[in-house]
């Protein structure tokens, strides 16, 4: 009897990492865990068996086994309700050695950050590259109501946020090429969105030196971005600064912002 959900015969592999089908040096069990602690988002910062299994595309038996491990570590709590859990602090307890190897940049980083933010009313961040996605090291904001807040570890688009695409631009060119590949391949809903704004704001970069994204996460955030280089580790990274609720502007990123981002970069390096 074929052990499968949903008719179809799970691959051993997470779906997500199905690059790695049949390397005998991958640890596919190791891989399913690390899988299902990034099933857990803000969004969804509750999940059950079932949900999970749907999900990771695997059967709720293995679910079973893998939360039952994780909680016994404490990477993962009960939230309460039978058969639900959330995030343990063990994950918190990974997640500050790496920060701290950023330390450095952020302290020298946040004033030059804070004084762009107060005289402007913005937002100014850090991010650094987590796969297909964006991940905040330092963020600076002047205005604490913002609706959509971010945080040190909030995650964003790679491919439709101004920090994203000026990440790209802070990677060598054939590594820039091969996460583009990537973004076609696996995320083809984030490229059919953001696709032809990205590839204009990389055909555009060698005359403005930034990235815009112009209310298309949110309608009525808009955003530039400049890229920093390879920081702690050879990591590339980008500079970002946001700003909410003033009407859509992109002449007064490229001409004002900017060029206060590029600045800043110029100290950090």
């Amino acid at each position: 009897m074929s052990n499968s959900i949903y008719g179809v015969t799970p691959r051993r592999t997470p779906h997500t990492l199905k690059e790695h089908e049949g390397d005998r040096q991958f640890a596919t069990t190791l891989a399913r865990g690390m899988e299902l602690l990034r099933c857990f988002s803000a969004e969804q910062p509750v999940l059950g068996n079932k949900d999970l299994a749907g999900l990771m595309q695997l059967p709720t038996a293995t679910i079973s086994r893998l939360t039952y491990t994780l909680t016994c570590m404490g990477y993962l709590a009960s939230a309460g309700h039978y058969g639900k859990y959330q995030l343990g602090s063990a994950v918190l307890s990974l997640g500050h050695p790496l920060l701290s190897q950023f330390n450095s940049l952020r302290r020298q980083a946040r004033p030059l950050m804070l004084d762009l933010a107060d005289s402007t009313g913005g937002t100014v961040a850090i991010g650094i590259r987590d796969r297909l996605t964006v991940v905040y090291i330092e963020v600076v904001r002047a205005w604490s109501k913002r609706v959509y807040p971010i945080e040190v570890g909030s995650s964003l688009s790679l491919a439709g946020t101004a920090v994203g695409r000026a990440l790209l631009m802070s990677c060598r060119q054939s590594e820039r090429e091969a996460l583009i590949n990537q973004l076609q391949v696996k995320s083809p809903s984030e490229w059919s969105r953001h696709g032809i704004r990205l590839i204009e704001n990389i055909q555009q970069f060698s005359r403005y030196g930034s990235c815009v994204a112009m209310g298309e996460i949110f309608a009525d955030v808009q955003a530039v971005a400049v890229p920093l280089g390879a920081i702690n580790r050879g990591e590339p990274a980008a500079l970002n600064f946001s700003i909410q609720g003033r009407d859509i502007d992109e002449d007064w990123l490229r001409r004002d912002i900017g060029p206060q981002l590029q600045a800043i970069a110029r100290q950090l390096s």
